[in-house]
């Protein structure tokens, strides 16, 4: 199974750094955090010259926030799969309204994480 390439998107270092310590305890499917960004115009330049599977995405962020980011993501040739993880319940009926794989809250549960990246692999 090929692994994940995982973008993680959030405008807190240390959310950033429980993602990708709960990204690398998942075994199935395999994930690798290829890049991270603090904000969702930041995502967009990532976006723009590099590749990723999934992305994993805040949706409470300054500027363009990931609900922005994921119906511009939507509008691409090829959509990149997106997964929220948010502190908020609240947003979750848009979410999927904008074809979000999953809506994680946190703290994330490397459970539910992994559940997420399963239904991405599918």
């Amino acid at each position: 199974m090929n692994r994940l390439k995982v973008l993680v998107v959030d405008d807190e270092d240390l959310a950033r750094l429980r993602m990708r310590s709960l990204l690398a305890d998942c075994a199935a499917p395999p994930a690798e955090v290829v890049g991270e960004a603090g904000s969702g115009s930041e995502a967009l330049h990532w976006l723009a010259a590099n590749q990723a599977d999934l992305v994993l995405l805040d949706i409470n962020m300054p500027g363009l926030d990931g609900l922005q980011l994921a119906e511009r993501l939507r509008g691409a040739a090829q959509p990149t799969k997106v997964v929220f993880v948010t502190a908020h319940a609240t947003h979750a009926l848009r979410a999927f309204e904008i074809d979000a794989v999953d809506y994680l809250t946190k703290p994330v549960r490397r459970a539910r994480l992994q559940e997420a990246l399963v239904r991405v692999a599918q």
